[in-house]
């Protein structure tokens, strides 16, 4: 079974879940040299992740940063298309507008809109 993140990638996808996945040290130090742009600042040791929808994402650099999944945390729920809301500023930002990701957060928004909009 395949994990959604909050912002809609799915996690099979990413490559810091899979180099936690396959605990691969090789894929760690290539990606962490990768992401270390713009005053980001990466180690092999930071490229670790579960899933931001883990507990464990409280406690990496990935899960702590995310903007997308701060904000679900903050409107409790679990990904981006169950947000009334949805789409906003932060999901432009972070989804590119034609992207897979993008697409599956619209199917998945729809899929549960009588749900979100039961609530008003």
């Amino acid at each position: 079974m395949d994990i959604v993140s909050c912002c809609g990638m799915m996690c099979s996808e990413c490559p810091v879940y899979i180099a936690t996945q396959r605990d691969d040290e090789t894929m760690r130090k290539y990606l962490a040299h990768e992401y270390s742009m713009g005053g980001a600042v990466f180690y092999p040791k930071d490229i670790v992740c579960y899933g931001c929808r883990t507990v464990s994402a409280d406690h990496n650099k990935f899960g702590k940063g995310c903007e997308i999944r701060k904000c679900c945390k903050e409107k409790h729920v679990n990904l981006c298309a169950e947000c009334k809301e949805f789409p906003c500023i932060k999901t432009e930002q972070y989804s590119p507008q034609d992207s897979e990701q993008m697409f599956r957060l619209c199917e998945m928004h729809k899929a549960c809109e009588n749900l979100i909009n039961k609530d008003e």
